[in-house]
């Protein structure tokens, strides 16, 4: 009976390993790492990555008097999340059946892989510095804008791209192409099966999870209280500085209704070209990260207005206008550049002792799962524990964006 039920369990563990994978989209697009263990837990489950370099271009044959370029490594920090489980317990009756603990292990890797599909898309829709309002449904013309403001704002086009609608804004986009002129394959496909093709140079993608971006609250003229911008640094103290962000001060009499994850511009703050930093004339757009509520806005990108890290056409001026863009509670479309974001893996160390056994395995992808049992004779019950870690992480908010459709 003993080995009967190893058996069993040992093929609800391969149910679980080998249907996780199936289960990812989002997930199977972005970078991931493994961290070592060892590290991680004298680290307090933080390590820190580097951002890319950027230079500045000096001209002439005698540059012996033009200026180095400042390089600052620039670092963000991932924390890694408390683990994602799946409990469950069957009594003795309920294991005559060994179909049962298949079942269960099928629906394990559907729910861990959502987990994590889910956290990573909220992690991108929140944190995102790119964000496209759209009065009206999505079109194909849409995910084309995504693509040109990613180019106007210097996201190289040698780095592929990923673009991830949900259900309905799929359904819109594929209504969109049926309901054009021409008759082609991709019009075809879009009329009869629903099937939209990748647009422009992303590579799209249906999602089965979504992310409602909340609407505004009541906030009604809110400003910047005084001139203010941000100069990139390695270290703050012992550690690094944190160059995605910075504290932005504002006034208003309904401040207090601000949300993490509001979107919103400022008036005169146009994003600028990366590399050659020419004015884009788009204002750039900014997330509120944390401070919500409050006067004091930790927000994403950082105004950057000088340097080889230059992203803003001017600082932000005392009395600008801030006009927020998340009017209708609706599912975000996300989209981003290859390196952007990140998807980290953690150890479980889990050993077999005190009668529970354990079983470890990577899935095809990469995520670590371990799987727990015991059995409790007088209770008659097995209990099972399946156990996943890790960190999602926004690498370079100006590499990624949402779409917001249907606002007003």
């Amino acid at each position: 009976m003993a080995n009967a039920l190893t058996k069993d369990l040992e093929i609800m563990f391969e149910n679980l390993i080998e249907g996780f994978d199936a289960a990812c989209v989002m997930s199977r697009a972005v970078d991931t790492s493994y961290p070592d263990p060892k590290a991680m837990q004298r680290a307090n489950d933080t390590f820190y990555r580097p951002q890319n370099y950027r230079t500045s271009i000096v001209t002439g044959v005698d540059i012996s008097g033009q200026s180095d370029t400042d390089i600052i490594q620039r670092q963000v920090p991932t924390t890694f999340r408390t683990p994602d489980n799946v409990r469950y317990k069957v009594n003795f009756l309920e294991n005559r059946d060994p179909l049962h603990l298949e079942r269960m292990g099928k629906s394990a890797a559907i729910d861990l892989a959502a987990n994590i599909e889910a956290n990573l898309l909220s992690t991108v829709a929140l944190q995102s510095a790119i964000v496209i309002k759209k009065v009206g449904a999505l079109t194909w013309d849409d995910g084309a804008t995504a693509e040109a403001l990613m180019l106007t704002r210097g996201v190289p086009s040698g780095r592929s791209r990923k673009l991830f609608l949900n259900p309905f804004d799929y359904k819109d986009i594929a209504k969109d192409l049926g309901n054009r002129a021409y008759i082609g394959d991709m019009s075809k496909d879009a009329y009869v099966r629903s099937k939209v093709p990748d647009i422009a140079t992303f590579e799209t993608f249906r999602t089965d999870t979504q992310y409602n971006l909340a609407a505004i609250g009541t906030l009604t003229s809110t400003t910047v209280s005084g001139n203010q911008s941000f100069t990139p640094t390695a270290m703050t103290g012992d550690l690094p500085t944190d160059n995605r962000r910075m504290t932005l001060v504002v006034a208003g009499a309904n401040i207090a209704n601000s949300k993490n994850g509001d979107s919103f511009t400022i008036a005169g703050v146009n994003a600028v070209h990366n590399i050659d930093k020419t004015d884009t004339g788009q204002l750039m757009t900014f997330r509120i990260i944390s401070g919500a509520g409050t006067a004091n806005l930790v927000i994403t990108p950082a105004i950057i207005i000088t340097g080889p890290y230059k992203n803003c056409s001017t600082q932000a001026a005392n009395g600008a206008a801030i006009t927020f863009l998340n009017t209708v509670t609706k599912p975000v479309n996300a989209f981003f550049a290859d390196g952007a974001v990140t998807l980290d893996f953690g150890d479980i160390a889990v050993q077999t002792s005190g009668g529970v056994t354990w079983m470890k395995a990577r899935t095809k992808q990469g995520v670590p799962i371990a799987m727990g049992y015991e059995q409790t004779m007088m209770k008659g019950e097995l209990a099972i524990r399946c156990i996943t870690r890790y960190a999602t992480t926004v690498l370079d908010p100006e590499m990624c964006g949402v779409i917001l459709a249907n606002q007003t």
